[in-house]
């Protein structure tokens, strides 16, 4: 009896610790495996592959993920036109100085790098003379007395870069002669461009070239060009008989501009040709624009003219590249072009065209009389005629 249960005893051990043996094993086996690959294909689809792919440039969502929302690319902040903050009342300035009171008269304003060069005058045997020239620094309100002395009457019309001053040195009852004064060597002197003997021609000057329209015979007229560095002078237009011979030519950037007549308009008008001329390559442009142009002035993209001769109704034009012309405004006075703008006085006010906006904005004050006196430098200059108890001049830089 006792070997009997011994021997059952060990079958039972022997069933219950071989599993392997039992009809359960392989489907264990079976279902292991299954797990065992499913666990990799899962570490695979999401975890590997979304990793990995994006890093090739290949976009990867796993499965019964959510698609992510795309966040929304940013939109830049517009930056704002210089003019929307710009305070004309606070840009403006006035030319006054330490011995500005000695003065009545100031004239011929002209900005280079932020320093302008003017006329004052005083009364001298009841004439008005403009007898002496000035620098002034609008930072220090200091002016600088230049060094030069009058071979005639008075000042007029002068102009600077970095190397010369021109000047007219002019007689009261018209003449003179255009002067140069070379900046970098102050101890030689003025040196006469050319004399002029009727007229006040205003020359015009870009580097070391000066240009101006003069009156040489009783209807002739012609427009010179001078090499500073050489005092050689050179005619390139001549206008005979001509109105065209009283409108102004420009000189910016190496480009000399002037106007000349075309013909008739369909609608019985006066039509002009814009001539400009390329001092570096002396290559030679016209621009028809179908209007009357007077005093054109010209530089980068941009050209600028008036209809007429500075008539009660005259309308100010300008044109892009060539293009189209378009017109800014009537009842234009006087005009200046900056580098991307042009001021310009119209009803005893002071104006500015932005060509990028094309906007216009007041530049003088509500309750104020101006006179308009040019641009240069990106500076428009007026003279305040509210009272003229004196002259006062005023400006304002431009953003």
């Amino acid at each position: 009896m006792r070997r009997y249960r011994r021997r059952n005893r060990r079958r039972i051990r022997r069933r219950r610790t071989s599993l392997s043996a039992s009809n359960w094993g392989p489907v264990l086996a079976l279902l292991g495996t299954v797990l065992g690959i499913a666990a990799v294909i899962c570490l695979i689809v999401f975890v590997a592959l979304p990793r990995l792919l994006p890093l090739i440039g290949v976009d990867y969502n796993a499965p019964f993920m959510p698609t992510p929302t795309p966040s929304p690319t940013p939109k830049p902040t517009p930056t704002p036109h210089p003019m929307t903050t710009f305070d004309p009342l606070e840009a403006q300035n006035e030319l006054v100085f330490d011995n500005s009171a000695e003065y009545k008269w100031f004239g011929d304003p002209y900005f280079h790098d932020g320093v302008m060069v003017f006329t004052a005058g005083k009364l001298v045997d009841s004439y008005a003379v403009m007898q002496d020239l000035y620098f002034f620094y609008p930072e220090t309100r200091a002016a600088e007395k230049v060094p030069i002395t009058l071979n005639n009457a008075h000042f007029m019309y002068p102009k600077f870069n970095d190397d010369w001053l021109i000047y007219l040195d002019a007689n009261l009852n018209g003449g003179g002669h255009l002067m140069a004064y070379n900046l970098k060597e102050e101890n030689a002197g003025p040196v006469e461009i050319k004399q002029v003997y009727t007229g006040q021609p205003e020359p015009m000057l870009d580097g070391h070239y000066a240009a101006w329209i003069e009156r040489t015979g009783t209807r002739m007229d012609k427009l010179f060009i001078a090499d500073l560095n050489t005092l050689e002078t050179t005619v390139i237009n001549m206008f005979s008989n001509s109105v065209y011979g009283q409108s102004l030519p420009s000189l910016r950037e190496g480009l000399l501009c002037w106007a000349d007549t075309e013909g008739v308009s369909e609608t019985g008008t006066d039509t002009s040709v814009i001539y400009s001329i390329t001092l570096a390559s002396s290559t030679m442009r016209s621009y028809s624009p179908n209007t009357y142009v007077h005093d054109p002035e010209c530089g980068g993209q941009y050209a600028v003219w008036l209809d007429s001769h500075h008539a009660p109704d005259a309308g100010l034009y300008y044109s892009k590249s060539g293009g189209k012309p378009v017109k800014i405004a009537s009842g234009v006075v006087e005009f200046g072009l900056g580098s991307d703008f042009v001021a310009y006085s119209r009803d005893e006010a002071i104006w500015l065209y932005m060509f990028d906006n094309e906007r216009t904005y007041r530049i003088s004050a509500e309750q104020e009389l101006a006179q308009f006196l040019g641009v240069s430098d990106d500076r428009v200059m007026w003279m305040d005629v509210t009272t003229r108890a004196r002259d006062i001049i005023k400006f304002a830089k431009i953003p």
